[in-house]
């Protein structure tokens, strides 16, 4: 009997524990760049990320990072940059496999995708990429009109350095609009898990 309330009160440690390391890579994350932006919370507004956004997850947080110093846009506009975040967490792989499964079928802004197979275009897309690895999905994006091709690397290679592994599947929305490619670990075409 004492073994059985042991690891019944054990389990939520074993959860906690999950976001305990999410929450230090998101930290860790806003830290190194906190020099140079502002993190929001509040009415961040973004990007509509499809099905992901309405999926019952073990852990989820929202926010914004604004840019301190103003800049020209592709529209030479003089604005504040803006990122938008969202990372989902779930509590097993069997979650996850059946969230990216909807959202796969409701993408971002309502499109569809099919595992492992690129895009040349994802209608309404802003520029994103997208980190699942292990019951996360870490997902990054900014608007088109702050797109720029040379900062969007950099981003890319932030992302891997915090929520990324050497096993990670990567989805990379590179502009607006696509092309969407799946750029790291790609899942085979003809495996069902995500279909």
């Amino acid at each position: 009997m004492k073994k059985y309330v042991f690891i019944i009160l054990l389990i939520p440690k074993l959860l906690l524990g999950q976001t305990d390391e999410l929450n230090q890579r998101i930290n860790a994350f806003k830290n190194d760049l906190s020099t140079n932006y502002k993190v929001k919370t509040l009415n961040i507004g973004g990007e509509r990320l499809g099905a992901i956004e309405y999926e019952d997850c073990f852990y989820r947080t929202k926010f914004k990072l604004e840019k301190l110093e103003k800049q020209r846009d592709n529209l030479n506009r003089n604005v504040k940059f803006d990122i938008f975040m969202t990372i989902v967490e779930f509590s097993d792989p069997d979650d996850l496999n059946w969230a990216m499964k909807r959202w796969l079928k409701d993408f971002i802004d309502g499109s569809q995708i099919r595992p492992g197979r690129n895009s040349r275009s994802v209608s309404n897309a802003n520029p994103s990429i997208i980190v699942i690895e292990g019951n996360s999905i870490s997902i990054l994006n900014q608007p088109c009109m702050q797109f720029e091709a040379i900062e969007y690397r950099n981003w890319r290679s932030k992302m891997l350095t915090y929520f990324g592994s050497p096993s990670s599947v990567i989805i990379e929305i590179g502009g607006c609009g696509g092309p969407l490619n799946w750029t790291k670990n790609a899942p085979d075409p003809r495996d069902r898990t995500w279909k």
